[in-house]
């Protein structure tokens, strides 16, 4: 069966955060549930007064990935709408491109979501293809 390129965004927007490696820990803590997530470590960033946490490590599955990535910050605007981004970079092995897509988001929705939703208090969470993230007009 042929292997395409699945990648997936999640995005989430907290009900509170005070402090972004704290809520960083949480969802690193529901994170490290997943077996296929590996490597996984927390990092604090700082940049022009602004701070943020972010959480990295590869996805191991059969199929094969390239890497996770996610972010945790606490401020919200009209061009980053949420406190949580995560990068899912995967391959998913199908009949066709959909069929694959639907494939990663079957499992991003059942798997991940629920256990991001158990460890945080949300107000939105979101999975998107590449094409459903903001890209601003160059």
């Amino acid at each position: 069966m042929p292997k395409f390129r699945a990648d997936h965004y999640l995005i989430a927007e907290f009900e509170e955060i005070k402090d972004p490696k704290a809520s960083g820990q949480l969802v690193l803590d529901a994170l490290k549930e997943l077996p296929e997530l590996k490597d996984l470590a927390i990092v604090s960033k700082r940049l022009e007064g602004k701070s943020w946490s972010e959480i990295l490590g590869r996805i191991d599955i059969p199929a094969g990935s390239k890497a996770f990535w996610a972010m945790v910050k606490k401020e919200v605007s009209e061009r980053e709408p949420y406190n949580l981004f995560i990068r899912f970079d995967m391959n998913a092995e199908a009949e066709n491109i959909e069929m694959a897509r639907a494939s990663v988001k079957d499992w991003l929705d059942t798997e991940v979501v629920p256990r991001i939703k158990s460890k945080t208090s949300v107000k939105m969470i979101e999975v998107r293809q590449p094409n459903e993230v903001f890209m601003p007009e160059l």
